[in-house]
């Protein structure tokens, strides 16, 4: 399998659009990979308008209706013209799917997002009459009389830098200043969700600009952030890691037919016991840090609270 296909942008991607959208995020409800029917045919994220009274302050919002549908292409995908008519068959499920008075057709809207400039959807489109103007810096508002839902084209890399650098940064052409950016602005999060898809967009920052993050963490004030941004998702990702030791423990134990005070008591040692629960997970994530290859391992144990040697032992 290629590193183009091992990397997952669809879930940062939503994560991205969410942080775009935090200001409102009251009044909106995220599906994502929302099912079509009974059959395996998934939106790739469904943005329910619920408070309709509250103003949407993001510019990919203003074209909003009730229901808002996203098709996400990852910058080695292709946005043409049969994703264009799969995302249109998914707007026109979703309406037949639904009781026949809601949603109303003009209660939906259509948002195909990209990093590059998709040219011949665009060239197709104005042949075929429809007329696509930029609305906002990246943002192209597409209408005429075969558009049935109003649709919007978003071209992340066009979108404005200040604005928008949660989309922005799903790319692997990041720019210093883009990078130092992203770190800020998760450094600044302190609603827990918000740090939480903050991290899915930053680790794939990461992923995709390796050379570029290993200039940043040699910068101190830009080490001293990805730390700081770092080391909650650690403990959270060990703790996590911990609970589903236990909660194995004690399904494995109840299927022996031990009793309850056992089974949690067998649970208990074999997630916490011996070297401490906490240590093996550490050790664990510390040497899926190492295989990664994309931090050394003096910023390993910065995060993990591992000794340098001891990292070192578990190459």
């Amino acid at each position: 399998m290629s590193e183009i296909e091992r990397t997952q942008w669809h879930p940062p991607f939503c994560s991205a659009t969410k942080l775009e959208l935090r200001e409102n995020k009251e009044g909106l409800d995220f599906e994502i990979e929302k099912n079509l029917n009974t059959k395996p045919i998934q939106l790739d994220l469904l943005v329910i308008w619920k408070i309709q009274e509250i103003v949407i302050r993001n510019e990919i919002g203003a074209i909003f209706k009730k229901y808002n549908i996203f098709e996400y292409k990852s910058p080695h995908d292709k946005l043409g013209v049969r994703e264009y008519y799969k995302t249109l068959a998914y707007a026109c499920l979703y309406k037949a799917d639904k009781d026949k008075n809601d949603p109303k057709e003009k209660d939906i809207t259509i948002s195909l997002v990209r990093e590059g400039y998709p040219k011949e959807l665009i060239e197709w489109l104005q042949v075929e009459g429809c007329q696509v103007e930029v609305t906002y810096p990246g943002i192209f508002y597409v209408t005429g009389s075969r558009i049935r839902f109003p649709t919007q084209i978003i071209v992340t890399s066009l979108l404005d830098g200040d604005s928008h650098q949660w989309l922005r940064s799903l790319t692997s052409k990041m720019s210093k200043e883009t990078g130092k950016k992203l770190i800020a602005s998760a450094t600044g999060l302190t609603d827990r969700e918000d740090q939480e898809n903050a991290d899915a967009v930053l680790y794939l920052a990461m992923k995709e600009n390796e050379t570029l993050f290993q200039q940043l963490w040699g910068e101190p004030e830009m080490n001293e952030a990805l730390i700081k941004l770092m080391k909650p998702q650690f403990d959270a990702a060990v703790d996590a890691a911990v609970d589903a030791a236990v909660n194995k423990a004690k399904t494995e134990a109840k299927a022996e037919g031990r009793a309850e005070g056992r089974a949690e008591g067998k649970a208990e040692g074999k997630a916490e016991g011996k070297a401490e629960g906490k240590d093996e997970a550490r050790e664990e994530m510390a040497r899926d840090l190492l295989r990664d290859g994309t931090l050394s391992i003096e910023k390993i144990s910065s995060i993990s609270r591992l000794s340098v040697s001891r990292i070192r032992q578990l190459r």
